[in-house]
């Protein structure tokens, strides 16, 4: 096996790790979180473990209290930030100019190094004090360096000898970055649908048999399937150019796609769960995030089949565009107070795994969070402004990520059910084994 191989499947056992690790705490707290304590606090507790008897912690932070710290005085002027440049972005896209592409280019780097390095920034405590102030000098270290990087690329591209071949380094990158991006909205999409699903298992009682699990793993791509089908219909009544493509073949297309992406997940999560499926809590979990995430997926599936048979809809890769967008903010932002979340939960135990030393931090997860949705947003309205023709243009570009999504999302969802089997114990063979059948041959 070679180093890259060894260090892909280490990345994915701690990623696996990471999801299992104490997963029990977000049950019984209702999916709480342990903030950040004060001084004092912190010295009566270390007071308090010297007795046998630890005192649990009595601070919390929930997830209506992530979004407030997210949008908090601290953040917002940089989410503003944000929507501004996103919005500039689109308004100019509709030109459709080569003046329009070089700003997109020029800024969406500029604004993506900018945020980036600020975040990296952020370990010093100058940096920090300063891009996290309640005033608009927050914005000063951000927009400065996103000002130096924006020039930088401007001289290049202007320059008469690489000029050329850095703008087409620089397109290719977008093309890249929004191909990897449908990865990575696949797994930050399981967030909220894994949240409703640990709700729902936690208010399952213990040791029942219930077939709840199997019937809404079989009937939730139907249910979207169905709820597709009518949304079709009204783009339908709507668009009179989809209008002639909505007949009888494009929706046997549907039923056909909608049908085989549920057969193959069933197939290989039933061989997963085998008879844990019937466990009234294993079911409950596995079926709503089934049926929460299969929306997701249905959403993906119907905009690929349009574009199959019309131009991709740019307005509803907008819409989702902006939705994507905010989920990615507090998703990251939401993991990273939960890893500290465990490490403070768990430091007073014989359990305790250390200080988070990652590069992410409560501190400066926005601004990377920021860096990324700028980049991914940037992207978009690259492509649809450009429309390059490197792999196709627009619709080839819209044709493939909505299918690394599909792909993607398809992993996700038995990833998410395998992470919640092995944190229980009910499982302990490898991810690939799991999905076998028949076993050992």
């Amino acid at each position: 096996m070679s180093k890259s191989d060894n260090d892909s499947s280490e990345v994915e056992d701690n990623e696996i790790q990471f999801e299992q690790v104490d997963e029990e705490v977000f049950e019984m707290e209702d999916e709480t979180l342990v903030f950040e304590q004060s001084s004092e606090e912190k010295n009566q507790e270390e007071e308090a473990n010297k007795i046998p008897k630890i005192k649990e912690k009595s601070v919390f932070v929930s997830q209506r209290e992530i979004i407030s710290i997210i949008f908090s005085k601290k953040t917002l002027y940089h989410v503003l930030v944000l929507f501004i440049l996103l919005t500039f972005f689109g308004i100019i896209s509709y030109t459709k100019s080569d003046i329009a592409s070089s700003l997109i280019l020029i800024l969406g780097y500029g604004g993506s190094l900018g945020y980036f390095v600020t975040a990296a920034l952020n370990r010093f405590e100058e940096v920090k004090n300063l891009s996290r102030s309640q005033s608009f000098t927050s914005l000063i270290l951000p927009l400065s360096l996103s000002l130096v990087f924006s020039s930088f690329i401007w001289a290049t591209l202007n320059n008469e000898t690489y000029g050329d071949n850095m703008e087409r380094f620089l397109t290719w990158g977008y093309i890249l970055i929004f191909i990897l991006w449908q990865f990575a909205q696949a797994w930050w999409m399981r967030v909220p649908f894994k949240e409703i699903a640990l709700r729902q298992m936690s208010k399952s009682p213990e040791n029942e048999i219930t077939k709840k699990g199997i019937i809404l793993n079989i009937l939730s791509p139907l249910i979207w399937m169905g709820f597709g089908s009518l949304c079709f219909y009204f783009v339908s009544t709507k668009i009179s150019n989809f209008q002639d493509n909505f007949d009888s073949l494009f929706i046997f297309f549907w039923i056909l796609l909608m049908s085989l992406m549920g057969s193959i997940t069933f197939y290989f999560l039933k061989n997963m769960h085998k008879e844990f499926l019937y466990d009234s809590k294993v079911a409950s979990f596995s079926g709503y995030f089934a049926l929460g995430y299969w929306g997701f997926l249905s959403y993906h599936a119907g905009i690929f089949l349009y574009s199959m048979y019309n131009e991709p809809s740019f307005l509803y890769d907008l819409v989702f565009m902006i939705i994507t967008i905010m989920l990615v903010i507090y998703s990251l932002s939401a993991n990273v107070l939960r890893g500290e979340a465990r490490r403070a939960h768990l430091s007073p135990t014989n359990h305790y795994i250390g200080k988070a030393t990652g590069l992410m931090s409560r501190h400066n997860v926005i601004f990377y969070s920021l860096s990324f949705t700028i980049a991914y947003g940037a992207s978009n309205f690259f492509l649809a402004t450009a429309d390059t023709s490197l792999i196709g243009g627009i619709k080839g570009v819209s044709r493939i990520a909505h299918m690394i999504v599909l792909i993607s999302g398809i992993l996700v969802l038995l990833i998410v059910n395998y992470n919640l089997l092995t944190g229980r114990g009910l499982i302990s063979e490898g991810f690939v084994e799991s999905i076998r059948s028949p076993k050992h041959n």
